[in-house]
């Protein structure tokens, strides 16, 4: 190609033409392109992936940045991952670790009315976290309209079912039964284990699927990865059963299946 036709084409002509040659998308070798002029040879760092210098990019002290990672709560080691930088960057993450980020997660996850209510009643049957909540003013004055509401409603009689329901279920001869409200909590608590397992997985897979494009594996690397889907399969039917019917028994095959994990 001649110099002509190459200002012809313009940067981002040759950015199609380029990425086309590789196999890999415009907006891809594009974000590449733009993550290395950001990222000058002096101020890129050793043992740092790429994809933490494209999540700091962004930060306008990113230079500075990188050069403290934090400490990981597992290890206990100073290093940078995916999630840490986007913590650092205000980015959300896909595994909630700080208060702000799990208080979040929750808000996301309790957007319906009634799963909200249902699980704001299971949490402030724990004392030390209904005593924590009365402290915020607002939170007390929500209250205490709520039960003026709630009055009005219980003498008109129109008072919805589901209440009664979970009151029930919680009482006996007018006496709290505490185990069940620490079984209502645990329920509350497994449901958000089990969507945050689907979410992580999801966004793993979300992340990582689109850098496999152009990838060659050995024969052994596919064997392996299927063997694994295989298994994935099998879980989520295992997860789709047990929520339906309730009924969490493993089968003699997913049972053979997941005994090698």
């Amino acid at each position: 190609m001649s110099l002509g036709e190459d200002d012809k084409l313009g940067v981002e002509g040759l950015l199609h033409l380029f990425a086309e040659a590789i196999g890999l998308s415009f907006h891809t070798v594009r974000t590449y392109r733009w993550v290395a002029a950001r990222w000058p040879k002096d101020q890129r760092q050793d043992g740092v992936s790429f994809e933490v210098h494209r999540i700091l990019a962004s930060a306008p002290d990113a230079y500075e940045l990188i050069q403290h990672p934090p400490v990981d709560e597992r290890t206990g080691e100073s290093r940078w991952s995916g999630d840490a930088a986007k913590r650092a960057a205000g980015w959300p993450t896909a595994t909630p670790v700080t208060v702000a980020e799990k208080v979040e997660a929750i808000r996301d996850l309790a957007q319906d009315e009634q799963v909200a209510a249902l699980v704001a009643c299971d949490l402030l049957h724990r004392p030390e976290v209904a005593f924590r909540a009365m402290r915020d003013p607002q939170a007390r004055e929500l209250v205490n309209q709520a039960q003026f509401d709630q009055a009005e409603l219980t003498e008109e009689g129109e008072e919805e079912d589901w209440w009664y329901e979970s009151d029930a279920e919680q009482e006996q001869d007018g006496v709290v039964d505490p185990v069940a409200i620490v079984r209502g909590f645990h329920r509350a608590m497994e449901f958000t284990d089990l969507i945050e397992v689907c979410q992580g997985f999801v966004a793993g897979a979300s992340r990582l699927v689109p850098k496999l494009r152009g990838r060659e594996f050995s024969e052994s690397q596919l064997s392996l990865v299927l063997r694994h889907l295989e298994k994935i399969r099998a879980t989520a039917d295992w997860i789709e059963t047990a929520v339906s019917t309730g009924k969490v028994d493993l089968d003699e095959a997913l049972a053979e299946l997941l005994r090698d994990q």
